[in-house]
């Protein structure tokens, strides 16, 4: 018992260290709609090697058309990687310049899907804490169209593991007015910006205005296309009764979300010229039902695995499955596993901080996870044993498994 209560003060003195800069993720699309992803092969390269990323991409599905010159689609052929360049400690950036070609003016672009080759001294750019920023930047020679930037962790592969948000409001404090709202089921994240015209210098009216994004799920962050539907009007300004989507369609171009933690993200619904506004957004709560536990305690209802980590050496693995939980005191609730073999509490603050611990029943092997390290589907803190052992923590909900000893 006297090494548990060393291992507990140990717990609350590092837990400082623990935020969502294990989660952070994801980047900027530039106008226009441009989307991509970018994927690495192996999930886990073996520290040291050369590894592939496949980046995917397409463009969107309505243009600008450029009046000057009658060019309907942008006229550009598949994008190609022309250079690779590693910055030590930072990132891996790779450069496409894109090639203009005037036969393709009449037809929508290809979609792309290829492999690039990274050299091994790309472990050079692995920060102190094992994440590598990959950024894809695509130019058409005179603008730069896209810089996409997602994060991969080397050290245990977390960024195969999707955030989970579930479903709801969130608002943002410096525009109490506007939001968004999430809907996310699997990998799949459908979100609205609802905000407001505000351009004057565009003639915006100061009208209600919802932007729908739809986009997957990877790792920390969602990168989707952004739709805005504004009703026609007819030649006397009354609205069209039956307008076809294309009439409806205004607007094409990109969103995006990145994971702070369940609770906290940040998200734009739009871009506005070559920059992507994100703003900070938490949950909305406005009401409690007794019969549930609030909206912002985490959801760790379900099968888990949790992983323990000395060093980089996997050294420890338990399964079990939490029953849902309940509220015992205020902002203290209680999860047990089906087994009954771990038990867990978690004190949750609206809107949403706070910390979970568990512990196995059988030899007070002990989990401890803040909340600013939990994304709905991941949560990473510290594992302590009984032997005084403190180890890396990760725990993940299946289906989902970190890729530690993935040979592929």
């Amino acid at each position: 018992m006297r090494t548990l209560l060393a291992f507990g003060l140990l717990l609350t003195i590092i837990s400082t260290n623990l935020s969502a800069d294990y989660f952070r993720d994801g980047g900027f699309l530039a106008e226009d709609g441009v989307l991509e992803s970018i994927e690495i092969k192996p999930r886990l390269p073996a520290p040291g090697d050369g590894f592939s990323v496949t980046l995917k991409g397409s463009w969107p599905e309505k243009f600008k058309s450029n009046s000057l010159s009658g060019e309907k689609y942008p006229c550009y052929a598949v994008p190609k990687v022309d250079d690779v360049v590693v910055y030590a400690g930072n990132r891996v950036q790779l450069i496409t310049n894109l090639h203009h070609d005037e036969s393709l003016c009449d037809q929508p672009p290809a979609q792309w899907d290829f492999e690039v080759a990274i050299p091994a001294d790309a472990w050079k750019a692995v920060n102190q804490d094992g994440y590598l920023p990959i950024e894809h930047l695509m130019s058409s020679g005179i603008n730069m169209l896209t810089g996409i930037n997602q994060v991969f962790d080397m050290n245990y592969g977390t960024h195969e593991v999707p955030a989970y948000l579930g479903s709801g409001f969130w608002v943002s404090g410096a525009k109490p007015f506007e939001g968004i709202m999430i809907e996310q089921q699997g990998n799949r994240v459908l979100f609205y910006g609802l905000g407001y015209d505000r351009e004057a210098r565009q003639g915006d009216d100061g009208e209600p205005v919802w932007l729908m994004n739809a986009g997957e799920m990877r790792g920390g962050s969602t990168l989707g296309r952004a739709y805005r539907f504004d009703w026609p009007l007819d030649e006397n300004g009354w609205p069209v009764e039956m307008p076809t989507t294309s009439e409806l369609l205004t607007e094409n171009d990109s969103g995006s979300i990145i994971v702070y933690d369940y609770n906290h993200v940040r998200a734009f619904t739009r871009t506005m010229g070559n920059l992507g506004l994100y703003e900070d957004y938490q949950r909305l709560v406005f009401g409690v039902d007794r019969s549930r536990l609030p909206v912002y305690v985490p959801p760790l209802e379900g099968r888990w695995t949790l992983y323990g980590f000395s060093d980089l050496d996997l050294v420890f693995t338990a399964s079990f499955q939490l029953l849902e939980g309940e509220s015992f005191s205020a902002n203290q609730y209680g999860f047990t596993s089906a087994r009954e073999d771990w038990s867990g509490r978690c004190k949750v603050a609206p809107p949403g901080d706070g910390e979970c611990q568990f512990v196995r029943d059988s030899d007070e092997t002990e989990f401890y996870f803040p909340l600013s390290a939990f994304q709905g589907n991941l949560a990473r803190g510290i594992l302590g044993t009984a032997i005084g052992a403190s180890l890396t923590g990760i725990l993940v909900r299946d289906p989902w498994q970190l890729p530690v000893e993935d040979t592929d």
